[in-house]
């Protein structure tokens, strides 16, 4: 009977500690993350990558023909996974 009753106390000493060191815990990870987070952000850039400005000089570079075919071929969105409600693109010679 004196084993059950030390083993309760200790239990709750335990969950006690856990309970009070639990909101500091979660507040240094959330501080980490965070700064983490924007340290990334600034070393990062603004997530364009080495592509992503060619592609707008590209599509700022056609004419309006090659605008209205570029819109009309990526209308379904990329890898066209909803081509079934999409008319398909006639070829003129």
């Amino acid at each position: 009977m004196n084993y059950q009753l030390l083993r309760t106390i200790l239990f709750g000493a335990l969950v006690g500690l856990a309970l009070f060191w639990a909101p500091f815990f979660v507040l240094k990870v959330f501080l980490f993350l965070l700064i983490f987070g924007f340290f990334f952000r600034i070393f990062r850039g603004r997530g364009y990558g080495p592509r992503g400005w060619a592609f707008a000089d590209r599509i700022r570079g056609m004419s309006d023909e090659e605008y209205a075919n570029f819109k009309q071929d990526y209308r379904a969105g990329c890898g066209n996974r909803h081509a079934e409600n999409v008319e398909p693109k006639t070829q003129e010679s």
